[in-house]
């Protein structure tokens, strides 16, 4: 059997990957000035899947939680949701840098523009499939606080 502790710990430092992930993500995109909406979009997700895992982190405290609040934590396997949030913002930060390299701060080049375009329905299923993740997350917490 494995140690509540050792659980929540387990989930708190896997949402601590997934936060950081997600914020690398977000403050490239803000650093694109003029960016298409494809990628405009992006930022919103990222944002509510940050303030998701904060709340996450902040409601999973180790040490103060219940046997049977640890054993929910295991059934639920939240480091699954937790881990493909993760991977998902490392191949989507992966993918704007290099369809990306030709802009700035100040400005869009449009060589980029059209890459991004050509890229759009990869950045539209990243959007969906993070989406989809931040509302597992959020399932997740809303259940934990009651």
């Amino acid at each position: 059997m494995t140690d509540p502790l050792s659980v929540t710990a387990s989930v708190i430092a896997v949402a601590t990957l997934a936060w950081q992930s997600s914020k690398a993500a977000y403050e490239m995109i803000d650093g694109l000035a003029g960016a298409p909406d494809a990628i405009a979009r992006s930022q919103d997700v990222l944002s509510q899947t940050q303030t998701t895992i904060n709340g996450l982190k902040e409601t999973i405290v180790p040490g103060k939680a219940s046997a049977e609040f640890e054993s929910v934590l295991r059934r639920v396997d939240l480091n699954v949701a937790l881990k493909s949030a993760t991977q998902l913002c490392d191949s989507f930060t992966t993918m704007i840098k290099d369809v990306t390299s030709h802009s700035t701060d100040a400005k869009f080049s449009k060589r980029d523009r059209l890459a991004v375009t050509l890229r759009e329905s990869k950045i539209i299923r990243f959007n969906m499939q993070l989406g989809d993740c931040q509302r597992t997350l959020s399932v997740v917490l809303a259940a934990v606080n009651l």
